[in-house]
Formats: structure tokens, sequence, C-alpha cells
């Protein structure tokens, strides 16, 4: 989240340097390599994992391995030029295609579960909708583009098709934090503004998600502190004449920001008068009820969610008109804030929320490990009405 008002006010510019790795080894030691940086948003070249801001092999081999689908990838090619139309997949992901037959490789859940002749789970969910909901501030172009980067997206969507012992049929939605709708590729052909697993082969999929992501740099961003990944996912979800949301299907929010939705200390008069967001959010328990009721018809256990933001447990200093970061505070300014509302929806979703501090900086790897965590047992514990 960018704030130049601070600098503004306190008459300097306050700069925050938070990377994993030290510029200066740029050409010795080019972020995202074996052994060297990650990138900020805990991205890595190849088969390539972040283990404690360095690129290492899963494998033990330097050049990476075929046997480590691990969800991080490079980010250093901007998402913002990935915008081709989907019509054919792309040579930098595998060829493998979703459908009963898949194969989620040893990373994935495999659960035994039971399936019937169409390979579906037999008991649980058979269906996901997931909705992406991406903070599209300049302060999360990293992030962004390491979640979309197409091996770490390949892994996530593997993964997810693995839940509940193998076989899920799924939905992937792009969005962004300013309720500006679905995101697709530029030139995106197809009646849906959203990715469906039984249409798209793996590697389609993680082209699409790439150009949708690369298209929210191309929007008017959000207002500073209006930020609000939560309320804008509500707002799109409720009443969508798209039908991305299927009633026999669990419904999974991946939020993934640098503040919180609609902070409190980013609302007008909590500091200095006429600076700030003039729109407030609904208390999170109504937002939670509309997710239920009017969404998911009811379905408490329909209903689940992934936050990648700050910890508010987590105290990395204090910024200008004292809101609280968690990371990255320097001067009168913090990279990530205190997410305390989102903290607040997993809360409220009990075993269905899993929460990740967005400051340990791989967000690939914290999507990915919600999924086996978190997701695969909200789904097993899915029983559609019907």
């Amino acid at each position: 989240m960018s704030r130049p008002w601070i600098a503004w006010l306190l008459g300097a510019g306050v700069g925050v340097l938070w990377a994993c790795g030290d510029s200066s080894q740029d050409d010795d030691c080019p972020v995202g390599s074996s052994g060297c940086a990650c990138t900020m948003g805990g991205g890595c070249d190849g088969d390539l994992t972040c283990i404690v801001g360095v690129c290492v092999p899963l494998d033990g081999d330097t050049t990476g391995g075929e046997g480590t689908n691990t969800a991080t990838a490079s980010a250093s090619t901007s998402s913002a030029t990935q915008t081709t139309m989907v019509d054919g997949g792309t040579d930098d992901v595998g060829d493998a295609t979703i459908g009963p037959e898949t194969s989620t490789g040893d990373d994935g859940p495999k659960l035994d579960v039971g399936s019937d002749e169409t390979g579906l789970p037999t008991s649980g969910c058979q269906r996901i909708d997931m909705l992406f909901v991406l903070d599209s501030s300049a302060s999360m172009i990293e992030e962004r583009q390491a979640l979309a980067a197409m091996n770490a997206f390949t892994q996530i969507v593997n993964t997810l098709s693995g839940i509940n012992g193998g076989g899920i049929q799924y939905r992937i939605g792009v969005t962004d934090d300013n309720d500006h709708g679905f995101f697709v590729p530029g030139g995106w052909a197809m009646a849906d503004p959203w990715f469906d697993s039984t249409a798209l082969t793996v590697e389609e999929m993680a082209a699409a998600f790439n150009g949708a992501v690369g298209q929210i740099a191309n929007v008017q961003a959000t207002p500073l502190g209006c930020e609000h990944v939560l309320s804008s996912a509500v707002d799109l979800l409720d009443g969508d004449p798209s039908g991305f949301v299927r009633e026999d299907a669990l419904l999974v929010l991946v939020l993934v920001t640098d503040v919180d939705d609609y902070g409190d200390y980013d609302q007008v008069g909590f500091c200095i008068e006429g600076l700030g967001c003039t729109t407030a959010g609904d208390p999170v328990a109504n937002l939670v009820t509309t997710l239920v009721d009017t969404v998911k018809g009811g379905q408490m256990d329909g209903v689940a969610a992934i936050v990648v933001a700050g910890d508010p447990t987590v105290n990395g200093g204090v910024n200008f008109c004292n809101q609280p970061g968690s990371c990255g505070c320097a001067g009168g300014d913090c990279a990530i804030y205190h997410a305390t509302r989102l903290w607040e929806l997993t809360d409220s979703l009990g075993m269905n929320g899993y929460a990740a501090d967005l400051c340990d900086g791989n967000v690939p790897g914290a999507v990915d490990t919600a999924l086996t965590a978190s997701i695969d047992l909200a789904c097993m514990n899915f029983e559609p009405e019907g």
C-alpha cells in the first residue's frame, strides 16, 4: 500500500526497502536463481522453492528437477504483459489435463474417500468455486506476480484438483479490491468471466489466471486507505449474474492484501480531519451472513477463506497516525499493516478459515499449504443440501 500523503505531511520522503536479498548481488546472483534471493513475493525460477528468503531445490539438484512441483516460480516477468487470449496453452507449464483421471503427483492430498464411475468423490464436496481477490495497489505487484507465475499457479491447481481424494471439479475467478468485477485475459473469448476445469487444461487455466492478474494493473487503483478485498468479494458474489457460485460447490475466498479490509485506522477523522477513506466497511459478521445466507443459501459449511495478509498479533512497528504494522516499518510508513478484520473472518469460519502472514513472503506457498491444511478438510465435511 502506497501512502504518498504521509511523506508530504512529514516534509520528506521516507523509503522502505523490504526485500529478501541485497540488490548488490544482482550481477553475481540473480534474484530467483538457485542459491540466490527470492523475489519479494516469494518467487523462484523453475522448480526452486523459497526457503527463508533463498531459492533452493527441494530435491538437492541445483538445476531443479521434475519430481518437485513446489508452489514457487520466477516472478521477474511483468504479469501485465501476460494478457494473450488463451487458445492453446503455454510452453511454460506442463501438459496435464483436468478431469476425473488427472493425477496430482506426490504433493497433493491423497485421502481415500472413494469415487463413483465419473471419478468424482462419493462424499463431501465434488466441486469448488475459488475466488482470488487481490490487492491492486502498486505495493502488491511482487505478490501478484509470484502468485500468477505459471509454475506456481500450476502447483496450486494440481493440489486443488487432488482435494478430497482427487477428481474435484473447480472454477477459478479473479477480482481486485475495488469492485471491478471479474478479470479475464486480454482477448478472452469464452462466455464465462472465470475459468472452469471441465473446459480448460491445467496449462490453459494457468495462462488464463496469469493474464487475468496482469489486467489488474490496468485499472484505477483503490483510493488510499480504501482497499477492501473482503467487501469487494462479497459485493461481487451477492447477486452475481454470471452463475460463478454453484449450490453444490464449496466456495473458497482467497484474499491477498498488505492492509486491512477498510481498516479502522484509515477512516476519515481517525488521525487528521479530511484524510483517509470516506467508506467504512460493514461489520465482518454481516459480510459472513451475506456469504452464508445469500450466496450459499444458508450453508455455513459451504464457505471457506484463505487470508494472506498482515498478522495483527505481530507488531513490527507503528506508522504515522499510530497505524500498527506487521513488518517493514521505518519512519513514517510500513510495508504490511495489521489485517484485523480479515483475521476476524477466518476466526468466524472456524476450521474453514486459514490465515497466513504476508510478512513471510511466500504467497503461492501459503495458498498451497492452506489447501492441504484447511480446504481439504472443509471439502470433506461439506455435504451439499439436496
